[in-house]
């Protein structure tokens, strides 16, 4: 490991007891760092999995970490299992140890996540019982709204500031009226939460630090085990993510955190930099020990040159950890510049100048994707970005950018609603009314999604007159119940109209945009069956219904705007990525072109909410408050900067006059320091040398019941759901499955705990909580009657065997193969002398064709405990509860491990090589919502 390291990574990775700061420089190795410190924890320390804490900014970064880690150690033969690892964003692990300590919490078994679209919408869906609170009056004098979805946004935005600061104003006495509203909205808001089971982002942290706070000793149990804590990006942490880590931490003070207070970037999300900036404070004077890591593996000199200028061009005034960034003493120099400018003395020689260069890069031959050039930018909505990426898409160099907020203007999305719109008769003010006196944005909107329908169906007179007749139908008055929007949406997909916008191809992911869009758009479906808890329409409620969905939801939707599909693990090939700086935070491009050099630093005035916020004491800052968007630009322009790998290229057009002067005065000294890209003298093109993008670490994880039996039953089923992410309708009839299952896993979960058996009481408690569950994710409740049958079951279950050393419920096993990563959950592992015993639970009776599945899963499941306990026997039983005798050994033999092994690598060869040809249509696939899109354009198998 060592001869790995610089000094800097060794000592961070060694350096395991106490409190320690990393000060991690872009392209420092960190996150190389983080996996040896892990590695060497587990290896050297000895230090179980389940004693570690480490949490990242994204989950792609926790997976690609999993992978790296899992690697080393099967490199130094040591069985362990990672899934004991607390290991993912902040957000993920918060709502894990709530689910592990549910009995503690307000919530129950099993709540739903909103969100950010699901929490504002269902504010709004409840509005008026904010506006009816003591103070709403005043709140909205203090902080105006123009109508209730601009309130839902105030409050949505009030109790999440609230939350991030760890705000509780339930004890607070106050006379003012806004507070007070403010109070009850709290106070109301999670009364909300609790009877709908519902939790979103912010009320995690709020939720898990009142756990820890009013259960001492929970908050023994939990940081006894807590023992060593990474946190990654700490800068980026908020003010009640500190309070609760270093609650965690507070027995062992085993903490490190890793960030770069130069990259904080993450303000407006609640973030503070006063959390890396005064971590040693928090200590005794010297306990904390301190560590930069320095060196830039990333980029080439010149662009760690200008990073360190650009930086070191403010007065800081000790708001800031002092480095200067450095290049390895063996990294291969480029001989020629590797900071340019690109300007013009106009936008049109601008555009065409940015064009010239990139059209240079690539006929050349020094890039051969147009995704190694990256375009960053305050905004990619500012006017100048659309028209530059306009006109680079005219002269055909293709761009990727999915945040410029123009999903509702895609012609996929409009006919989409256009199809809808005709679909149903309720929507004749919508459809054929006379828009002329109306006020409304909206009605224009949907005429111009007919209008583009209209051009189609021209070409698609089956699906033309589908529709007339679906219309006629619809009018009818005696329907019972009308199916939901997201069913009608899969019986679109038989036409050419619809099929046309499908690519399934093994193409680049930019070519499958409008695909990408529509899997989009089943999920707003989706989440408005949750909002209306609706999955099929009663027929006295299809007005308000459809009224709903097309003058409140989507229209609203449209006013938020929502981004279209992004892949962060790597950005489509053939086409140049247009991105924000907020965007571009942890990647890395070989070449960088940098915007909006228009920008001057600015202090806004005080706003309504800014006094309010002083009025409560919510502070996320140390620096001086006039120094505090001075800061924030440096860092903003600093992470842009230091993301590009061989060629940092600074743009601007270039005017100087009494209405506008670009680049800004700030701006000015760096553009012009940099060669432009014509001088021939300090830019010499044939000297330079681009790198290809890194193709990413992280491995597919693949499961025999998620991936490897829904791709045997059907391919093309697989990639809709699992590549293209397409939410399919709800199946009912599978549903008491799940319920007995989930069920049975609470049961288990309260014996591991408890070391006790439930008492009926408790029995039905779960059986309630669990069929709450169902009710609130799939629309679909339970009677009380199938409620007694599962309580006689598990009666049955507790009677028949009385459960012996029980080990683990619902226990993830992964193993790391070559090209990915092997992963299953066992329904329950319990030991018996040296055995180990795997039960996998099954509603009904024995069934011979079923078992034969059974067997190769459970084949897999053997394989996969048998890496995490290699000195065990390990047998496996099925458990029928339909049977009289439900336990049914499955006399697993090391051949049909084997066989089992080989059959899951060639299925998952086929997978990973995008084989997704479609199986030979039969009555199997009536079920399917695809079924539709494998009928011809006039609807035939």
């Amino acid at each position: 490991m060592k001869e790995l390291l610089n000094k800097s990574q060794y000592e961070a990775v060694t350096t395991t007891e106490g409190p320690l700061l990393v000060i991690a420089g872009p392209g420092s190795g960190k996150t190389k760092t983080l996996v040896e410190r892990v590695v060497y924890l587990i290896s050297e320390k000895k230090i179980n999995p389940e004693n570690i804490l480490i949490s990242t900014f994204t989950e792609k970064a926790a997976n690609e970490l999993i992978s790296r880690i899992s690697e080393l150690l099967k490199d130094k033969n040591i069985s362990v299992n990672l899934n004991n690892m607390y290991i993912g964003t902040l957000h993920s692990i918060f709502r894990r140890l709530i689910e592990e300590n549910i009995e503690y919490s307000s919530f129950i078994n099993d709540f739903k996540v909103l969100d950010d679209t699901e929490q504002l919408f269902f504010i709004y869906t409840k509005i008026r019982l904010f506006k009816e609170l003591e103070g709403a009056n005043n709140f909205l004098k203090a902080i105006p709204s123009r109508n209730n979805w601009e309130m839902s946004k105030k409050l949505v935005y009030w109790l999440n500031i609230l939350n991030e600061h760890g705000k509780n104003l339930e004890d607070v006495r106050t006379e003012s009226p806004t507070v007070k509203f403010l109070k009850n909205c709290q106070i109301l808001y999670k009364k909300l939460l609790i009877e709908n089971n519902v939790i979103d982002f912010s009320t995690i942290q709020a939720e898990l630090l009142e756990m820890l706070l009013q259960h001492p000793p929970l908050l023994e149990h939990i940081s006894e085990n807590m023992r060593y804590i990474m946190i990654d990006e700490y800068q980026d942490t908020n003010t009640i993510q500190e309070k609760i880590i270093f609650l965690l931490g507070q027995k062992y003070k085993n903490l490190c955190v890793v960030g770069d207070d130069d990259q904080a970037i993450y303000r407006f999300r609640g973030a503070t930099v006063k959390n890396i900036q005064e971590f040693p404070s928090k200590f005794a004077q010297g306990e904390c020990k301190y560590i930069t890591l320095n060196i830039n593996y990333r980029s080439q000199l010149d662009i760690v040159r200008l990073c360190n200028r650009w930086i070191s061009l403010l007065n800081w005034e000790n708001y800031r950890y002092p480095k200067e960034m450095n290049c390895p003493e063996d990294k291969p120099f480029s001989p020629t510049s590797s900071v340019i400018r690109i300007g013009g003395d106009s936008e049109n020689k601008w555009k065409e100048n940015i064009y010239k260069f990139i059209k240079t890069l690539y006929t050349t031959g020094k890039i051969k994707d147009y995704n190694q050039v990256a375009f960053l930018f305050k905004s990619v909505q500012h006017q100048g970005v659309k028209d530059l990426k306009n006109y680079l898409i005219q002269m055909g160099i293709p761009i990727y950018s999915p945040r410029s907020k123009d999903f509702f203007e895609r012609e996929e999305v409009r006919i989409i609603l256009a199809s809808l719109l005709v679909f149903f008769p309720q929507t004749k003010y919508l459809v054929f009314d006379s828009i002329k006196n109306r006020t409304n944005e909206i009605f224009y909107y949907y005429q111009y999604c007919l209008d583009t329908l209209k051009q189609h169906l021209k070409d698609d007179p089956y699906f033309h007159k589908w529709l007339i007749e679906k219309r006629k139908e619809n009018a009818n008055t005696e329907v019972e119940y009308y199916p939901n929007l997201k069913s009608i949406f899969y019986l679109f997909l038989q036409f050419k109209t619809f099929k046309k916008f499908i690519k399934l191809e093994d193409i680049s992911e930019l070519d499958k945009r409008e695909t990408y869009n529509l899997a989009i758009f089943t999920e707003i479906l989706d989440k408005y069956e949750m909002l209306t808890k609706m999955d099929k329409i009663p027929s006295p409620d299809l007005d308000n219904y459809i009224r709903y969905f097309f003058m409140v939801y989507m229209r609203q939707l449209r006013e938020k705007k929502i981004d279209e599909y992004e892949n962060r693990e790597q950005f489509p090939s053939g086409a140049v990525p247009f991105l924000t700086f907020h965007q571009s935070k942890g990647l890395e491009f070989p070449v960088v072109i940098v915007g909006s050099l228009y920008a001057e630093p600015y202090t806004l005035p005080a706003t309504p909410e800014d006094k309010l916020k002083e009025f409560l004491k919510i502070d996320d800052r140390n620096e001086p408050l006039e120094k505090k968007e001075l800061f924030d630009f440096w860092r903003l322009y600093y992470t842009a900067f230091s993301r590009a790998q061989d060629l940092l290229v600074l743009t601007s057009v270039e005017v100087n006059n009494y209405k506008r002067r670009s680049p800004s005065k700030t701006f000015a000294p760096l553009f012009y320091w940099a060669p432009s890209w014509t001088d021939n003298e300090k830019f010499e093109l044939k000297y330079l040398n681009i790198s290809p993008v890194k193709e990413s670490n992280t491995k597919k994880l693949l499961s025999y019941t998620s991936n490897i039996v829904l791709y045997d039953f059907c391919p093309l089923k697989y990639q809709f759901t699992k590549e293209l992410n397409f939410k399919t309708t709800s199946k009912n009839e599978l549903s008491y499955g799940v319920f007995y299952h989930k069920v049975m896993e609470k049961i288990n979960s309260f014996i591991i705990k408890n070391r006790a058996l439930p008492s009926d009481e408790q029995i039905r408690k779960i059986i309630k909580e669990v069929n709450l569950f169902i009710s609130s994710t799939s629309n679909y409740s339970f009677e009380e009657s199938v409620q007694n049958t599962v309580y006689e079951s598990i009666q049955k279950y507790l009677h028949i065997a009385i459960p012996k050393d029980i080990i683990a419920s619902e226990y993830k096993v992964f193993t790391v193969q070559e090209n990915f990563i092997l992963e299953g959950v066992l329904d329950l592992v319990r030991k018996n002398k040296n055995e180990l015993e795997i039960i996998d639970f099954k509603s009904g009776k024995y069934n011979s064709d079923d078992f034969k599945l059974y067997k190769k899963q459970l084949a897999l499941y053997t394989y996969l405990l048998k890496q995490q306990h290699p000195n065990n026997d390990i047998k496996s039983y099925l458990y029928f509860d339909g049977e009289i005798n439900p336990y049914i050994n499955t006399n697993i033999q090391q051949q049909d491990i084997d066989e089992e092994i080989i059959n899951f690598n060639n299925t998952a060869s086929q997978l990973l090589q995008k084989n997704f040809q479609p199986r030979k249509f039969d009555e199997n696939c009536l079920k399917c919502d695809f079924q539709w899109y494998c009928k011809n354009d006039k609807g035939d198998a």
